[in-house]
């Protein structure tokens, strides 16, 4: 965003629009190796939607400041988490 002069709104949407293509492939390769629990497919594609939906009329409602702050407080969430939060043990 700050290297390309894109407002926040823009600059998210942008990245998130990008992912589709990605998200798709990698869902195709699992799908062809039999990685997918279908069970779970209608409640995780009903979620997104109505998340995806809702984040971006919330996400549109916010100010460019606001809706940087807040993902700039997620980065730093997800950065704590990736860093210094060690998973649970796994038992077999």
């Amino acid at each position: 965003m700050l290297l390309v002069g894109l407002e926040q709104h823009t600059a998210q949407g942008t990245a998130l629009l990008a992912m589709i293509p990605s998200a798709l492939v990698g869902s195709y390769t699992h799908f062809r190796h039999g990685n997918l629990a279908w069970a779970y497919v209608p409640g995780l594609v009903v979620g997104v939607l109505l998340g995806a939906s809702l984040g971006g009329l919330l996400a549109n409602q916010m100010s460019e400041t606001l809706l940087r702050v807040i993902f700039s407080l997620v980065l730093l969430w997800t950065a704590h988490r990736y860093l210094v939060v060690r998973p649970k043990s796994q038992t077999a």
